[in-house]
């Protein structure tokens, strides 16, 4: 693989007077980018959100998405639900006793062709990382260069990666939609961007919802 083909893009090539509303706001949330204060398919309508790519699935990880994001996440039955918080918002969450934690967003696509973001927690302040969150990473990161299967090692509380056999997937197809767009309909269009007192999320915790 060419250095063309592989070099990141850069992320500062578009002043922000040239940027949408949708992408503006993308850019606000997150936290990887130059200058951001407290920075530590084609035809896809909808971008599923999940803790991993799926069960038993073999997957692909995008290398040029890669956003940091402040989110919650809610326990709902056995599944977990992830919420991106936009700044406004982090301190008054604290003032209720709902914390934030910095995410980093993994684009990553099945063999079968299922779009999704898979969430990674950051290290806290202190460079701790649990070994659930750190052994999921590997993998996504592992995802860029090969087919790989994420499975869960019980006995020792982490993810194991399994490596696909070489040339058994053709190469991933990606959306071809711009990372605002891909944020917009994997969090803002099904109501998990808490950006206002107003979420229903926010009210629920904050005891204002009406029963």
């Amino acid at each position: 693989m060419s250095d063309e083909t592989t070099k990141k893009p850069d992320l500062k090539l578009v002043p922000e007077e040239e940027l949408n509303e949708e992408e503006l706001e993308f850019r606000s949330i997150r936290k990887d980018l130059p200058g951001v204060k407290g920075a530590s398919a084609v035809g896809v309508v909808t971008i599923a959100v999940g803790k991993t790519p799926g069960k038993n699935e073999c997957f692909r990880s995008n290398e040029e998405f890669r956003p940091v994001v402040p989110m919650v996440d809610v326990e709902v039955g056995m599944e977990k639900h992830y919420f991106c918080v936009a700044d406004n918002m982090i301190e008054p969450l604290a003032s209720i006793g709902i914390s934030t934690s910095l995410h980093t967003l993994y684009l990553t696509v099945t063999a079968r062709g299922a779009v999704r973001i898979i969430p990674a927690r950051c290290p806290d302040s202190e460079g701790n990382q649990n070994e659930y969150n750190r052994t999921k990473e590997i993998g996504l990161l592992a995802g860029e260069d090969e087919w790989v299967r994420l499975f869960t090692d019980t006995e020792n509380k982490c993810y194991q990666v399994f490596r696909a056999p070489k040339d058994r997937f053709d190469d991933p197809i990606w959306p071809d939609l711009k990372p605002a767009k891909i944020f917009r309909l994997a969090f803002k269009d099904k109501g998990r961007l808490i950006d206002s007192p107003q979420h229903p999320l926010f009210l629920r915790w904050a005891a204002r919802d009406k029963k």
